[in-house]
């Protein structure tokens, strides 16, 4: 028997039973949900942090998304809505291309 103790994709149970195993969950609250994906979100950064090849870092990037995706179905947000404040933020602020690492600003409070 493995003790997993965290939120896992969908289909993962139905995967269990498909190849032979059992399985016991819960089915979480809102607020515990939204707690377990914060929870898995720091794994997979951790494990995007530590990822050694382009088709790891790629996985571990895959499972984020669908974590923030996730995480928008809890607040009642579209994808759209999302990727719309994203565009408007990105048109104000800009990206993280460029790699700019600010030290110190002087001169503004």
């Amino acid at each position: 028997m493995t003790q997993l103790n965290k939120l896992v994709r969908d289909k993962v149970p139905s995967l269990v039973t498909k190849d032979g195993g059992s399985y016991s969950l819960k089915l979480l609250s809102p607020l515990e949900h939204q707690h377990e994906i914060t929870k898995k979100l720091h794994e997979e950064i951790s494990e995007y942090d530590g990822a050694t090849s382009k088709d790891a870092a790629l996985e571990e990037l895959v499972d984020i998304v669908e974590l923030i995706h996730a995480a928008l179905k809890l607040h009642d947000v579209s994808v759209e809505e999302f990727d719309s404040l994203r565009q408007q933020k990105r048109k104000r602020k800009g990206g993280f291309e460029k790699g700019i690492f600010l030290h110190e600003i002087k001169g503004i409070e």
